[in-house]
């Protein structure tokens, strides 16, 4: 249905796309890669599309894209790139049905709308969005922007047509860079179900703003700096984490919590009736994600530790007593489980008390620390201004770590804590996996944590790399403990002793007294006879960073001694994953051969190098992916490490035979493969660039041609179609070069991720 609006915006358009190169372009690449980091896969509509650049690089990420527009001119070139994709309409009137697309797209198109055509065109995308909306949207003035204005008007637009902010939003929009608008913004929204609007409406909030509200459907500062701390704290819940929102008001903090993280659920708990009946009717759709009403301190309802995650913000200071709370706190979290408590930072005014009549007590950051310490073992801790507070009002947004164990000297308006329920004093509590899905089998090692340590509990809180404490000192004082209290020949003392070796090789200095007996208690582990399988993965271990602490330190003898036994184990007993360990031990072994100049020694470990790593992708996986319907992540990706440490034997064999000639040739075979490998996905990525320009300038020419054509007498037609048809070609053969460049420069960022994965999931290290 065509509807008359008093601006003609077909016909500045049809003008503008008139005089337009139609080559064009904007970086398009990365907003189609910022809407699918945050909105996923499914059907897209571009709104706005003009020649259809953003949905080519959405199709090319494998979106179900089309495009829309106000212009026929526009709409007619998009499909001759992308056939039967581009729609011609006005975005007052858009004709799909309700809830039509997964995704809405639409960059630098409503600031070119009236602001009283604004309210129109966001019911609109409203009425055809099933779920999410990205906006990219000019703030600046400029030629045929008929609405400039800054972010909050925009976002307050949007929230009034039934949209809140996306539980990614600030993955987007980093909290320091709101600060500015600068000349561009993106706003990411997601809708509100229609059934919570009908009973939920804006209108209802302002009833509990002086309280707290729903900060996902707020501007400006206040909103930033509640829904950045869950945003934050999402960054420490560990895959399959139960997680707990306590004094979570009206659930948007639960919901971020879930969306940004790899939990396994969230429980949001709140003494308000009115705050869980909304937090149900717009968060709650989600099985996973549920709401009850609760009191922080009798949280009887849930199970002694039972939660490994704990979100406390801005709880404390309103509790009765704080001591009770954080002890409920406590009992409720498994160990090695995370809490994360916010308070505000000594909010009092010209009489020394704080004015908020619902705070019952003044935090600094000493209480806070002092109070926390006493139950958990502090990780972190967070300053954080917003400006526009009782404190620091003209401060900008920021967020700062700082150590648990030094006194800030910054003011902040609030103070944040990061602590771990401590898991070497949790031994005694049942183990359960929530991480991965285990395979029911005997023969699976790699994660049969509950199994085969005395305390599984010391896997996610000091051994596993990126689930383990951040904190360096906690790890030396767990790693510490467990040296004291644990059987010496355990699994748990196999573990904190390689975590504390590896310290050491980082150091600057070590005293030769505590080098010996390192050494000496490295080769007590390895003698272990019999070893059950995750006593091997520690002996395989230490032999190595036996090696690495020698090798680093000119201990040449001592190296090779560590790292011949190393790989001499037969790692298979426990996974063949644990042979990335076992082939840089050979790698080492063949680099001291050459610097000895024995070609035949460092042959034979090149050799092996190939074999062992054949072996050990040829055998069962079980011990490297687990369960088929359910893989265990890590395994692919240390497999594919052992591929390329193959890659490197392979290539330094073959210029071995070169190496007194040729000295450099063979440096660049074994401490250069990585960086060749990357310059020639470089020349790749060079190439496809320059294929890209010279076809974008032959499709200029061919279309200026077109358009020639296109106003000359009918008898042209026939030469006017054929033309038509080489453009067409031409940019079919555009399309295939980016996803080319797409392949060529992904591919490297893959290979540089399984490097920094080393050792990952399983504690590898």
């Amino acid at each position: 249905m065509n509807i008359k609006h008093e601006t003609d915006y077909k016909k500045i358009y049809d003008d503008y796309w008139q005089d337009t190169n139609p080559t064009s372009r904007k970086d398009f690449a990365s907003i189609a890669k910022l809407i699918i980091e945050s909105c996923g896969y499914g059907s897209a509509i571009d709104i706005g599309c003009g020649k259809g650049h953003l949905v080519g690089d959405l199709l090319a990420q494998g979106i179900d894209a089309v495009g829309f527009d106000v212009s026929e001119i526009a709409i007619k070139h998009a499909n001759t790139c992308y056939p039967d994709r581009f729609f011609e309409g006005s975005v007052l009137s858009i004709p799909f049905p309700d809830a039509h697309f997964d995704i809405i797209a639409s960059t630098d198109c409503l600031e070119h709308l009236t602001p009283s055509d604004v309210p129109v065109a966001l019911r609109e995308i409203n009425r055809i969005a099933s779920r999410y909306v990205f906006l990219q949207i000019v703030t600046t003035q400029g030629q045929r922007r008929l609405t400039i204005e800054n972010r909050a008007w925009w976002e307050a637009r949007c929230f009034e047509a039934g949209f809140r902010k996306h539980p990614l939003y600030y993955r987007v929009n980093p909290y320091e860079t709101l600060n500015e608008d600068g000349g561009q913004i993106f706003i990411l929204l997601e809708k509100v179900p229609a059934q919570a609007l009908e009973n939920f409406d804006l209108n209802v909030l302002p009833e509990e703003r002086m309280l707290h509200t729903d900060m996902l459907r707020e501007v400006g500062r206040r909103s930033d700096a509640h829904c950045i701390r869950y945003y934050r704290a999402a960054e420490f819940i560990r895959p399959g984490d139960r997680v707990l929102d306590v004094a979570c008001w009206l659930g948007y903090g639960s919901h971020i919590l879930y969306a940004a993280s790899q939990a396994k659920s969230v429980l949001g708990v709140d003494l308000s009736n009115f705050g869980i009946a909304y937090a149900n009717a717009h968060y709650g759709h989600i099985s996973t994600l549920e709401f009850r009403v609760g009191d922080a301190q009798a949280l009887n309802f849930i199970p002694d530790h039972s939660i490994d995650f704990i979100a406390a913000f801005e709880t404390i200071e309103h509790v009765p007593d704080p001591v009770a709370y954080l002890r409920e706190l406590k009992r409720v979290l498994v160990p090695a489980g995370r809490v994360m408590v916010c308070a505000p930072n000594n909010w009092v005014d010209e009489t020394g008390k704080d004015p908020n009549p619902h705070h019952l007590h003044v935090y600094t950051w000493e209480r806070l620390v002092a109070e926390c310490g006493a139950f958990f073992l502090l990780e972190q801790g967070f300053l954080q201004t917003a400006g526009g507070a009782l404190k620091c009002h003209h401060a900008a947004r920021k967020w700062v770590t700082v150590p648990t164990d030094s006194v800030p000297q910054e003011e902040s308006e609030w103070v944040l804590l990061l602590g771990m329920a401590d898991p070497v004093a949790g031994k005694d509590v049942p183990y359960v996996e929530t991480a991965w899905t285990l395979p029911d089998s005997p023969e699976f090692h790699v994660a049969a944590f509950g199994r085969d340590y005395m305390n599984p509990w010391l896997v996610k809180g000091m051994v596993s790399i990126g689930m383990r404490s951040r904190s360096l000192p906690l790890l030396d004082s767990m790693q510490e403990r467990v040296l004291k209290s644990a059987d010496p020949e355990s699994v748990d003392y196999g573990a904190a002793l390689c975590g504390r070796i590896y310290a050491y090789v980082e150091a600057a200095d070590v005293s030769a007294e505590t080098l010996k007996h390192l050494e000496a208690e490295i080769w007590r582990y390895a003698a272990i006879s019999d070893p059950s399988p995750h006593q091997l993965r520690w002996q395989v271990s230490l032999l190595f960073v036996g090696g690495e602490l020698a090798r680093r330190q000119g201990r040449t003898k001592d190296a090779i001694a560590f790292f011949s036994d190393c790989a001499s184990r037969d790692v298979t007993a426990y996974s063949p994953l644990l042979g990335n360990k076992v082939i840089d031990a050979l790698y080492w072994l063949a680099v001291f051969a050459l610097c000895r100049h024995d070609k035949h020694e460092a042959r034979k470990s090149l050799l092996l190098s190939v074999s062992k790593v054949q072996q050990y992708v040829s055998g069962s996986w079980l011990n490297i992916t687990g369960s088929p319907n359910a893989p265990f992540p890590p395994g692919p990706s240390e497999i594919a490490q052992l591929l390329d440490k193959a890659a490197r034997a392979a290539y330094s064999l073959s210029v071995l035979d070169k190496f007194e000639n040729k000295p450099g040739v063979l440096a660049q075979e074994t401490v250069g493969w990585f960086e060749r490998q990357l310059n020639e996905y470089k020349w790749w990525v060079n190439t496809s660039f320059k294929q890209n320009e010279t076809l974008i300038q032959k499709v200029a020419d061919l279309n200026k041609l077109v358009e020639n054509l296109e106003s000359s007498p009918v008898d042209l037609t026939k030469q006017n179609e054929s033309l038509i048809q080489k453009v067409a070609n031409l940019e079919s053969a555009y399309v295939q070069v980016l996803n080319s460049k797409s392949w060529r420069i992904t591919k490297p960022f893959r290979f540089l991720l399984r490097v920094a994965r080393h050792g990952l999931g399983c504690g590898m290290r």
